[in-house]
């Protein structure tokens, strides 16, 4: 394994990582979303966070897609 694919291999990781961790962050507010009374007002709820949740993990998710696009074309043959 070269050092090249080696980074790589730790960069996936990583980014893998921050996915997972960040989904499990929404996972932590999850119960707190669902349980919402019907009735809440939309000015009570805390769209600060959710906001800085979601864009935290669509970010996550977004950025290790485009690692795997890259690692990807990385690996194949070169013709």
């Amino acid at each position: 394994m070269s050092r090249d694919e080696a980074n790589a291999v730790s960069a996936l990781k990583n980014a893998w990582l921050g996915v997972v961790t960040s989904a499990q962050e929404l996972a932590n507010l999850a119960p707190s979303v669902e349980g919402l009374p019907e009735d809440t007002t939309l000015a009570s709820l805390d769209f600060e966070t959710y906001h800085r949740l979601v864009g935290a993990h669509a970010n996550a998710v977004m950025g290790l897609r485009g690692l795997i696009d890259e690692l990807k074309r990385q690996a194949e043959p070169v013709s």
